[in-house]
């Protein structure tokens, strides 16, 4: 989750997050640049939180909290999970 500080919506999504039991990294733009141009490039938004679950984007807290609302935060965490594990390519051809 990219975020900041100084943004209650970051930490309404951290809160809401760990209820759910989500284990999360937190990416911090407060005074870097580089993470907020990566967030921006990802996400194609400029504003915090920006919260992915492995490579989805699901967008800001109000998309957060629409998905815990719709059910359907575990089906994409498990979605992600499996994809985590999926080889890739490259690595089959090394086997």
């Amino acid at each position: 989750m990219y975020l900041s500080a100084f943004c209650p919506y970051c930490h309404f999504a951290k809160r809401l997050l760990k209820q759910q039991g989500v284990q999360f990294i937190e990416l911090s733009v407060d005074f870097n640049a580089a993470a907020r141009d990566e967030m921006e490039l990802r996400s194609g938004r400029e504003t915090v939180p920006q919260i992915f679950i492995g490579q989805t984007h699901v967008g800001g807290y109000d998309d957060l909290s629409a998905l815990v609302g719709a059910g359907g935060l575990p089906g994409l965490l498990e979605k992600e999970r499996q994809n985590a594990e999926m080889p890739t390519q490259t690595s089959l051809e090394n086997d």
